[in-house]
């Protein structure tokens, strides 16, 4: 495994493998992404393992608050981090650790108490997580938009299809700069649905228009299939 791990780059590092954790490598195992977990618990890891991963997750045994488990899990090539350990002072360290490791990385923390999340962004978090204020939303929601809720619900429960709300970035060599979205084959060839669009000024524009002209920077937010998704970055990466 240590050797499978060091073959790894662009990788995902998730730290913890708890309640939270649990369930953010059950996404990441759907969706295909390539990830190193770190825990504490060896049996928490190779119970995850079995009951998510197929007996095929990546991990490693130790604290994820020191450099050397971080550095075993090949943090340093990564392209991101997740920090889900139970309590706040123990995220803001592996954050201040990775960062310090991965300067480029994208880091996302988990927090418990509100007051933390400034702390760990000034740390180096690219982004913070509340379960408890995502778990409240959800809540609401069952009330307002029961239906909304249960299509999500069974967006994310199907195994089969594994339909998601994936982002693709048009780089400046793709074949599709400067095309309107109703000349690409998008929708032909990867039955994608494009559903909004971030401009390289960070706006969004949402249901575009289908002669929307592509540029280089633009950010695709779009819904489908693991495998639609997957023929979508390929045509995307083709060069002009």
């Amino acid at each position: 495994m240590d050797r499978q791990i060091a073959k790894l780059s662009k990788h995902i590092v998730v730290a913890g493998a708890g309640g939270t954790g649990r369930h953010v490598i059950e996404e990441l195992y759907a969706t295909g992404a390539t990830f190193v977990v770190i825990d504490r618990s060896e049996d928490v890891l190779q119970q995850v393992s079995t009951e998510i991963c197929d007996g095929k997750m990546l991990y490693v045994h130790g604290d994820a608050t020191a450099d050397h488990a971080l550095l075993a899990a090949g943090v340093q090539r990564a392209r991101g981090i997740v920090a889900a350990l139970t309590h706040d002072k123990d995220n803001l360290y592996v954050t201040l650790s990775a960062r310090s490791l991965n300067p480029g990385a994208r880091i996302v923390s988990k927090v418990v108490e509100d007051e933390a999340a400034p702390k760990i962004l000034k740390a180096g978090a690219t982004s913070t997580v509340n379960p408890t204020l995502i778990g409240a939303r959800r809540l609401a929601s069952e009330l307002i938009r029961p239906e909304v809720t249960e299509f999500l619900d069974q967006m994310l429960r199907d195994k089969d299809k594994t339909l998601r709300l994936e982002e693709v970035t048009i780089g400046p060599r793709s074949a599709l700069v400067g095309a309107a979205l109703k000349d690409t084959p998008i929708r032909r060839k990867t039955r994608a649905l494009v559903v909004a669009v971030r401009a390289t000024d960070r706006a969004f524009l949402y249901n575009p228009d289908p002669e929307y002209v592509i540029a280089a920077g633009t950010t695709l937010i779009v819904l489908g299939e693991a495998e639609s998704i997957r023929q979508l970055r390929e045509i995307v990466a083709a060069d002009t």
